[in-house]
């Protein structure tokens, strides 16, 4: 047994390993333990198994392929990401956004990250914190996040923790803890007047730099309890505005112009346009 993982993508988990095989984890355990199948541990000192390993258990019949093994990770992947959406959307009930409002960052976000030349993995773990950048607020009462009018400075500064309660949460997800700098710091300015550490330029995480402003541009696009959505035309010129301020110019630049040639496909939007007030931007993450 290997004390350390190598790096690869195809390490998986032993429960993802029994799933795979229709076995339970316990026989997993019962071949690493036998000798029978390689282990990695992690730093945590948690077993992670390669994928190619599986198919050396000769007693086990019919192993799929590498092929088909991946197949099924893919398909267990896109299983997770239908439970997180699920449970999401309840969640932009509560914050009195419009239903999607997570699913569409995160398709804001992807498109960013492929214009970026994202590899799979970093474009993977991009979807999952643009998904759950405001899981922090299931943590915050409905009172606030639905409130229609101005917020009070302490109301204000409760909606403020919710990135670090989202730290939190994901933290304590193996599958979600490379999320972890991402959803903590999706709403640092690019001028470092942002938070919760005030973090500025390239020193804020990539992946956090284009969270903000996918969820900037979908809070414009979206309506809510607190202001109705600006047209696209209103949406762009307002966001074009926070370039090298609160957002990075050239991450900004590169969405605007693939918004502008149509490659960034906006779902479920309804309703007119209303220029916003200070409170409202506030409300809508683009002060």
């Amino acid at each position: 047994m290997k004390s350390m993982a190598p790096h690869s993508t195809d390490l998986i988990k032993t429960k993802q390993a029994a799933h795979l095989l229709g076995v339970t984890v316990q026989t997993i355990k019962n071949y690493i333990y036998l000798g029978k199948l390689k282990s990695y541990k992690t730093p945590g000192g948690h077993h992670r198994i390669l994928i190619s390993d599986l198919q050396e258990l000769s007693s086990i019949q019919n192993i799929p392929s590498r092929k088909e093994l991946l197949k099924q990770c893919d398909h267990l992947y896109q299983s997770y990401l239908h439970t997180i959406g699920a449970l999401l959307n309840a969640l932009d009930a509560r914050d009195g956004i419009a239903s999607g409002h997570s699913r569409r960052v995160a398709n804001y976000a992807c498109a960013i990250g492929n214009a970026l030349g994202f590899p799979p993995k970093s474009q993977r773990n991009l979807e999952l914190a643009a998904l759950l950048h405001d899981v922090g607020k299931i943590m915050i009462g409905e009172q606030i996040l639905g409130k229609p009018g101005k917020l009070t400075d302490q109301e204000t500064y409760i909606i403020r923790q919710h990135p670090e309660m989202g730290e939190r949460i994901v933290g304590e997800v193996e599958f979600l803890k490379q999320t972890k700098p991402f959803i903590r710091h999706h709403h640092e300015r690019f001028d470092g007047r942002g938070y919760p550490d005030g973090l500025s330029g390239e020193s804020i995480p990539l992946e956090a730099r284009i969270i903000f402003i996918a969820e900037a541009f979908d809070s414009l696009r979206s309506d809510s309890s607190y202001h109705r959505r600006l047209d696209l035309k209103e949406a762009l010129s307002e966001i074009e505005q926070g370039a090298g301020t609160q957002f990075d110019p050239q991450i900004l630049k590169i969405f605007i112009e693939n918004v502008k040639k149509g490659s960034m496909n906006e779902m479920g939007l309804s309703g007119g346009y209303v220029s916003f007030n200070n409170a409202q931007r506030e409300r809508a993450h683009v002060v």
